[in-house]
């Protein structure tokens, strides 16, 4: 998604679901739980440990999903983030 697409889809939805939590398991599950229940978008704090996988793991298993890091405090965290393929 581009980012104007990322922005319309948010614009959409009405609603940006933030997760954060203690452990990569809780993370994985409230995205989940988000995306089932009809809110197909999710932002995941990078403050959770292991986001970075949980990011990437979302954003392969459910494509029509759009994914977000958040709390991105540096540039290197960043590219990190890049490379995970969150959709913003």
């Amino acid at each position: 998604m581009t980012r104007n697409e990322v922005c319309v889809f948010i614009e959409e939805i009405g609603i940006l679901p933030s997760v954060r939590v203690a452990t990569q398991e809780l993370a994985r599950f409230a995205a989940e739980t988000v995306y089932s229940a009809g809110i197909p978008i999710a932002e995941i704090t990078l403050t959770t440990p292991g986001a970075l996988a949980v990011i990437n793991d979302l954003a392969n298993r459910f494509p029509a999903m759009a994914v977000g890091a958040g709390t991105v405090l540096d540039e290197e965290s960043a590219r990190k983030c890049v490379d995970a393929g969150p959709g913003f």
